[in-house]
């Protein structure tokens, strides 16, 4: 299963990027993280500490290959993770798309299109899952960079801006051939927030893909710098993700 999340910034995509990828790797899958974000954060969520930040390699500029029809890569999926992943907590492998260290350094269209194709390179089926974090702007549609999703979920709040944004990006996924699109629905308080959203599902025709309650076990995690995963491990949000989840991209029990 290869798993897209988008969102508006702020909505909590990475939190549940990582969040949901740890669990799916402790009820038996293999998990590829790609953090497609130009401001990269899914290696805390994963567990990875900031004093092993330093580990976290960017993708290699010369993983392509010129070909007749357009690009492909130039070695297979195995060796690209041996040489640029960094594997965090729960046994999840996190590649890392860019991070600019410099002003004026040029666009990032060909790292974009690295990402599509190791996705598309991830093997279907079995229990291999792909968590795709992507970056909030257009940007991923634009370069197609989640082509080769089998899904998309974007992550919402229950207001008009960040449902409105999802609205667009739905429309742009589906211009990609992504062919399922669902809202998740986070940070939900109440049932008022929750009907919100569903009344925009209804609206736009667009699936709904689970709900995540509000929970301040998350803005704890990121005050102490940890993964909501290791701060809170009981937390009612924590469970709401291991269950969509397994709804998603697998079978089996939610191990938390």
């Amino acid at each position: 299963m290869k798993l897209a999340i988008a969102g508006k910034g702020g909505s909590g995509k990475t939190s549940i990027s990582g969040t949901m990828a740890r669990l799916l790797a402790r009820s038996g899958h293999d998990v590829l993280a790609i953090d497609a974000d130009a401001n990269p954060n899914l290696a805390l969520t994963l567990g990875i500490p900031a004093a092993r930040m330093s580990e976290v390699t960017v993708l290699s500029a010369d993983l392509l290959l010129k070909t007749e029809t357009g690009f492909a890569l130039n070695r297979p999926l195995e060796q690209i993770t041996a040489a640029h992943a960094v594997t965090g907590a729960d046994g999840v492998k996190l590649l890392t798309m860019a991070l600019p260290q410099q002003a004026n350094t040029g666009c990032l269209s060909r790292m974009h299109v690295t990402v599509r194709l190791i996705v598309g390179a991830v093997p279907d089926g079995g229990h291999d899952v792909c968590i795709l974090d992507t970056d909030a702007s257009p940007e991923i549609f634009a370069r197609a960079t989640a082509a080769h999703a089998d899904a998309m979920l974007l992550v919402v709040e229950p207001y008009f801006k960040s449902l409105e944004t999802a609205r667009r990006m739905a429309m742009l996924a589906g211009d990609l051939g992504i062919t399922r699109v669902a809202l998740l629905a986070n940070k939900v308080r109440d049932e008022r927030g929750l009907r919100a959203v569903e009344t925009f599902a209804d609206q736009n025709e667009l699936e709904m893909g689970g709900v995540v309650p509000f929970d301040a076990g998350f803005p704890g995690a990121e005050h102490a710098e940890r993964a909501p995963l290791d701060f809170a491990p009981d937390a009612p949000a924590i469970r709401a993700i291991g269950e969509i989840g397994q709804r998603w991209a697998g079978s089996g029990s939610v191990l938390v």
